[in-house]
């Protein structure tokens, strides 16, 4: 997964702790 810093909701990510999931179903 890659972690990136919550800027914006983009699609496919899901915002939570003030960072953004990328794909939240490949988490590994």
């Amino acid at each position: 997964c890659v972690w990136i810093p919550c800027i914006s909701a983009a699609i496919g990510c899901s915002c939570k702790s003030k960072v953004c999931y990328r794909n939240s179903l490949d988490l590994n």
